[in-house]
């Protein structure tokens, strides 16, 4: 089987307008490869016209992807309190709320007609409920991420995350000795499928940065091909 891997960039908001496509236009001219972006509807997309055009412009020559993840990316103090060490009260889908699932149910179809394609949905820190995944089930996606599995219709495909996303200097040097784990059961499990998870927050950090170019040589190395998360299915 073909060995790939897919570079995304979680956390963008529509409201980031400009700074978005700022962001988005760095990493791919330093990479050079396909980008998956992990969009947070907070608004409207015909809010910001000009990071609409520019979404559409790319998504329609194929470099870049868009993938459904959230409409707040913040949830209420209510959510499991062992897990808000890794959360930090950013998982928005583990709130058991019919209201925000009835927004949610307008917003994906919403964006699906107005881009005349399917999404893939990624619920914040990759965490749901039960009830909110069967909404996301319910919608019928390209696929639906969790932290070591792509759902895909028909298929649970194994595929690890190696990722960062904290401010905290502290909290990156446990994360990096995390990924370095995943890094090494890779190779020695002849892993064919990597997703690699940048966050907005991490393009502000020298140090992981630096640690995102070493992973995506890593793989390079290793002889895999970067892809749209899409074609990891």
């Amino acid at each position: 089987m073909e060995r790939v891997y897919s570079l995304s960039l979680h956390d963008l908001r529509i409201s980031d307008g400009r700074k978005a496509i700022d962001a988005i236009e760095g990493l791919r001219k330093h990479f050079h490869i396909p980008l998956t972006l992990h969009l947070v509807f907070d608004e409207d997309l015909a809010a910001q016209p000009e990071l609409s055009k520019y979404l559409h412009e790319h998504m329609r020559t194929g470099s870049l992807e868009l993938v459904f993840h959230g409409l707040t990316h913040t949830c209420s103090k209510r959510v499991s309190r062992p897990l808000a060490i890794f959360h930090k009260y950013q998982a928005e889908y583990l709130d058991n709320d019919a209201e925000h699932r009835d927004a949610t149910r307008k917003c994906f179809t919403a964006m699906r007609d107005t881009l005349r394609m399917n999404l893939g949905i990624c619920p914040p820190c990759w965490l749901a409920c039960r009830e909110n995944m069967g909404l996301f089930q319910s919608l019928h996606p390209l696929y639906i991420e969790k932290l070591l599995f792509l759902h895909a219709p028909g298929k649970r495909i194994f595929s690890p995350v190696l990722s960062l996303g904290s401010p905290s200097r502290i909290e990156v040097l446990f994360l990096k000795i995390l990924a370095g784990i995943l890094s090494f059961s890779i190779g020695m499990f002849h892993l064919n499928r990597v997703r690699v998870a940048m966050h907005v927050c991490d393009l502000t950090m020298e140090k992981s940065r630096r640690f995102f170019d070493e992973k995506i040589s890593q793989l390079d190395r290793r002889g895999f091909r970067p892809v749209l998360l899409r074609e990891l299915r």
